[in-house]
């Protein structure tokens, strides 16, 4: 029987069923000896196997509730009429839903893994790697979306009303979408569920007859999803910055008494396309640091010689990684709400609208304070 500790179970994104139980039974399945590294070290790897797993048990469904409420927030406030209309807000409300999407997904996987089996019906675990598939792949590439229309936008402005645009952005998403879905239909019928009599449970798996097949994948997968987007996020995020900068300089050396009104529109513009630039390079790059940590982990495995032993310190470092790389699906909403002033604004609307609706609030109370958001700049 070959190695499988090379071949993730869904692919290199998802990872939910870990690589320390995937080959614990995998070789007691096919009777090979199982080995802890080494036996003096029995009870610290297990100490750390445990941590591990108390950690992955703490944090994903905490990181799956924050995210989806922060996440389906975000999908009201930017498909809002306040921003409706605003830079890369189409991007910015598929990367929303493509985000819920792979956390409801990781979710039904660790509940399946740590509280009840309800991942035992092979229709339901190809639909979940598919999901995950398209989900995880879409968030990276929304993120390049946005990052290079605001790339656009700063290095090259002239361009930017014949590309920055609704339509566009709405084409480039629907596009996406499609190469997504036609890219990893492959796991419709990769997939399977593979069932361990002795612990009377199902589990999720890759059908090992496509297995040579799944180890393309993998690679084409990683370069899709991590080296492509990885490389264009840092060049575009790089340019934008030191575009941003040095055009901030100019402007405050053309600044003169003469033209001090339309200096003072132009700084208005200026100033509030800087925003939107800093708040959207914040999302991009913590987008790269969260997720640098996994996919280290996921080139490094791939590319190495498959080990016939577990390192548990190793998987503990693999789970926090991977952990991080949760977070990603979850933390936009809180960058927004922290360093997006438009994006606050906006919440802020939609709250006091709500609140005059249900009846919580007088229509003059509302109006004085929906006039005062109105003279924030």
């Amino acid at each position: 029987m070959e190695n499988l500790s090379q071949f993730p179970v869904f692919n290199i994104s998802l990872n939910e069923i870990s690589y320390y139980d995937v080959l614990q039974k995998k070789y007691h399945s096919n009777n090979t000896s199982f080995i802890l590294d080494n036996e003096n070290n029995h009870e610290h790897e297990m100490v750390a196997y445990h941590i591990a797993k108390a950690i992955r048990n703490i944090c994903i469904p905490t990181i799956v509730i924050i995210g989806v409420f922060g996440n389906f927030v975000s999908m009201m406030v930017f498909a809002s009429n306040y921003l409706r209309s605003s830079s890369s807000s189409t991007f910015l409300v598929a990367l929303a839903c493509a985000d819920n999407v792979f956390l409801v997904s990781l979710f039904l996987s660790w509940i399946d893994g740590s509280i009840i089996n309800i991942l035992n019906s092979v229709t339901i675990c190809r639909l979940i790697a598919y999901l995950t598939y398209i989900s995880s792949f879409l968030s990276v590439w929304f993120v390049v979306g946005f990052t290079l229309e605001r790339h656009i936008a700063i290095c090259h402005p002239l361009h930017a009303k014949l590309f920055c645009t609704q339509v566009r952005e709405k084409i480039t998403v629907i596009c996406l979408i499609t190469i997504s879905a036609l890219l990893y239909h492959f796991s419709l019928w990769t997939t399977d569920v593979e069932v361990y009599p002795s612990e009377d449970i199902s589990r999720c798996s890759i059908d090992e007859k496509h297995i040579h097949f799944l180890n393309i994948v993998t690679w084409l997968d990683a370069v899709l999803t991590m080296l492509i987007p990885f490389v264009l996020i840092c060049y575009m995020n790089i340019r934008v910055a030191f575009t941003a900068a040095g055009f901030q300089e100019k402007r405050k050396k053309c600044l003169s008494m003469r033209d001090a009104k339309s200096a003072k529109l132009g700084a208005l513009r200026s100033k509030q396309q800087m925003r939107v630039t800093r708040t959207l390079l914040l999302v991009s790059t913590t987008f790269l640091v969260l997720n640098l940590p996994s996919h280290v982990f996921k080139l490094s495995s791939l590319i190495s010689a498959p080990a016939y032993y577990i390192n548990m310190t190793q998987y503990l470092v693999q789970e926090i990684a991977q952990i991080l790389y949760y977070f990603s699906f979850s933390m936009n909403f809180f960058l927004y709400a922290f360093y997006g002033k438009h994006f606050q604004k906006s919440l802020t609307f939609m709250y006091e609208s709500l609140r005059l609706k249900c009846g919580c609030s007088d229509r003059m109370g509302y109006l004085k304070r929906t006039m005062t958001l109105r003279s924030w700049v």
